[in-house]
């Protein structure tokens, strides 16, 4: 095994790093998966890795070319992976403009601009912290490093291509059965009532579930149980008996989604407000001191070239004219005049900018920390932005006095969602941006390549994401609201993190939050908290995140969730003693099953977004229903042995 510090190629060599058929499969990939991730984060909140799916995408196809090299993968992946931190940046805070009902769709121009300027912005934040965070030695960068070890397992040629082909060629399959045909069922709930109390529990058969599940691994799997059985096991019974809920014409199911989408959902997002500030400050202290620390070690500009960096003539320059960019977007797009602030355009604007600036590079410097200590999918990045929000919204509440005037408030609201967008996009690319850095730092990669090749992968990601977010959205409506009559709200994309932002902003606006049922999952966050240090002292411990977005998740999505980390449970326990190669395979086939089933869903959403009616492509008659649940438990045993499968393949 190689020293994990020292670069797998020398500083002396000088292998090509960016070729053509390099920026041609990075270009592909990014779009790829962006689209993926897009569906993902707007579904259940979370995104997978993207870097590793590149890695072996590009491994596999790169083969076929004389004379490709690792270092040439290693820039494959890093742009790719700007699809999904694009992604998280925009698609975890614009939708909030939705679910306020200040936009009606996703306009292409104005998702495109703030995509393309809040990821360029952390590319550039990201080149002056690097060189700080990996001399860090409390930081393990995780993904890097696993990322790292595959790369140059890839020398066994074509490794891992097979597990990530059949595995998106599978959750495709399974994808079009289930949301296309629906000839396997998605999920299966029974609900019934006893008075005003109501009762029930549901379960998912999503392969897209059970492949991210597999990823995030069993703590956080059996966390989104937790936290799915305290809001619909223990939650629904004790506030229906509360609230005295009353089903009228035996409509049980349709009542219990109505209560959850009032006030349970509520509940969930309360629990996550709490539970994401507890993470940051959790890790607030060992970030000041190794900070501090790393501050104190004095930077000598390094000629070697895996020490070269973009100049910072490029950083400066590219600051100025994202910053007139910004200008003219802020100008165009914040409904300034709305608040009354019309005389006051120029110097609002430039508070505007300076915000962006000053505080997207901190919460870049504060992510690509997090990233370095617990990884990418760990990281608290919600609550740091949840926390910038705040910050504008009370600023612009204080400013607006005591006004009632809903268009004001909704106008406010609107503009902290859209400076949030942008500061989510720069700190979820430094977010990404340091692991790829950590990679190339160990394999020995030229940085400042690595460096454009992100803006490659971030301009790919914003021209292809708000299509994709506008598709999906007139299909399938977001968070409750539809855009189009006759559709089910208890159906739309929940978009958990879209979510929070537009309810917190509601909350400091118009203060018409049932603040109670927040409060009700502020404390039950609170309680975990305590049982969990608890838990720590005998070895176990649960992701206080995990539970909170489970509580919020519905139960098609956070059960099999539960199963895909059982299953990884299982197997990882199974290869534990096996060469890193073989514990590999279990996480390409579910990088697979959730690229292919999340590419499916998009891929049915033209049909339709096209046509009339969406159940267009539906085979299966409703009496026929139990027999397609019996179908889709039967794949489920299927996927989970296929696993093992795996695993026992050594």
């Amino acid at each position: 095994m190689l020293n994990h510090e020292q670069p797998f190629i020398t500083s002396q060599q000088s292998l090509p790093e960016i070729t053509l058929r390099a920026l041609l499969l990075s270009i592909i990939l990014a779009a790829i998966l962006a689209a993926a991730n897009t569906y993902l984060a707007l579904k259940i909140g979370i995104l997978t890795s993207a870097s590793i799916p590149a890695a072996v995408i590009s491994m596999g196809v790169l083969r076929f070319f004389k004379n490709s090299n690792i270092l040439e993968n290693n820039q494959v992946q890093t742009a790719a992976s700007a699809g999904e931190a694009v992604a998280g940046g925009i698609v975890y805070t614009i939708p909030a403009l939705v679910i306020i009902n200040y936009w009606s769709g996703f306009s292409y121009l104005e998702n495109f601009l703030i995509a393309i300027t809040g990821g360029l912005l952390g590319v550039l934040f990201s080149v002056p912290i690097r060189r700080v965070l990996m001399q860090e030695p409390t930081l393990k960068f995780p993904e890097g490093r696993a990322i790292a070890e595959l790369l140059k397992a890839g020398s066994h040629k074509g490794f891992g291509l097979k597990e990530m082909l059949w595995g998106g060629g599978v959750g495709g399959l399974l994808e079009l059965l289930q949301s296309g045909f629906k000839i396997v069922a998605e999920g299966a709930q029974y609900f019934f009532a006893k008075g005003s109390t109501l009762f029930g529990f549901g379960i998912g058969f999503s392969a897209t579930m059970l492949g991210a599940g597999y990823l995030v691994g069993f703590t956080v799997g059996i966390s989104f149980l937790v936290g799915a059985i305290i809001n619909w096991v223990i939650c629904l019974p004790a506030l229906s008996t509360f609230y005295a809920v009353t089903v009228e014409h035996n409509q049980v199911t349709n009542t219990v989604m109505n209560f959850a989408h009032i006030k349970l959902r509520y509940v969930g997002i309360g629990a996550m407000l709490l539970a994401g500030v507890y993470t940051l400050l959790s890790l607030a202290k060992p970030f000041a001191v190794s900070l501090r620390h790393s501050l104190q070690l004095k930077v000598i500009k390094s000629q070697i070239r895996t020490e070269q960096d973009l100049p910072m003539s490029f950083i400066i320059i590219g600051l100025i004219l994202l910053s007139l960019a910004l200008y003219g977007l802020f100008d165009y797009l914040l409904p300034i005049t709305q608040l009354g602030f019309a005389a006051f355009t120029v110097p609002f604007i430039g508070c505007c900018i300076l915000y962006v600036l000053v505080i997207g590079f901190i919460f870049s410097a504060i992510c690509g920390y997090f990233s370095g200590m617990v990884g990418v999918s760990a990281s608290p990045g919600s609550a740091i932005i949840i926390a910038g929000m705040l910050m504008v919204a009370l600023t612009l509440r204080m400013l607006l006095g005591d006004v009632a005037v809903s268009a004001k408030l909704q106008s406010a609201a609107a503009i902290t969602i859209i400076l949030g967008g942008i500061v989510t996009g720069a700190a979820c690319i430094a977010n990404d941006n340091i692991q790829d850095l950590k990679v190339g730092h160990l394999v020995g990669s030229t940085p400042r390549k690595q460096q454009l090749m992100l803006m490659l992968g971030v301009v790919v990601a914003a021209a292809v994401i708000p299509l994709v977010m506008q598709l999906l959205y007139k299909v399938y409506g977001i968070a409750g609201n539809v855009p189009r009559a006759g559709m089910d709200p208890s159906a739309t994309l929940p978009a958990p993190p879209a979510a929070l932002m537009a309810a917190v902003t509601q909350a400091v606006f118009n203060h018409d939050l049932p603040w109670e049922m927040m409060g009700l999952g502020m404390l039950i966050v609170a309680l975990l908290i305590g049982i969990n240090h608890f838990l720590q002292k005998h070895g176990f411990n649960l992701s206080i995140l995990g539970v909170a977005i489970g509580m919020y998740l519905p139960l098609t999505t956070s059960v099999p969730l539960f199963f895909g980390g059982l299953i990884a449970y299982l197997v990882n326990k199974k290869t534990k003693q096996q060469s890193p190669e073989a514990r590999q395979r279990g996480n390409l086939l579910a990088c697979g099953l959730v690229a292919g089933s999340a590419l499916m869903d998009v891929l049915l959403a033209i049909p339709m977004a096209l046509l009339p009616n969406p159940d267009v492509l539906n085979l299966m008659p409703a009496n026929l229903k139990p027999v397609s649940i019996i179908m889709a438990i039967l794949l489920l045993l299927g996927l989970a042995s296929w696993f093992k499968r795996l695993a026992n393949r050594g």
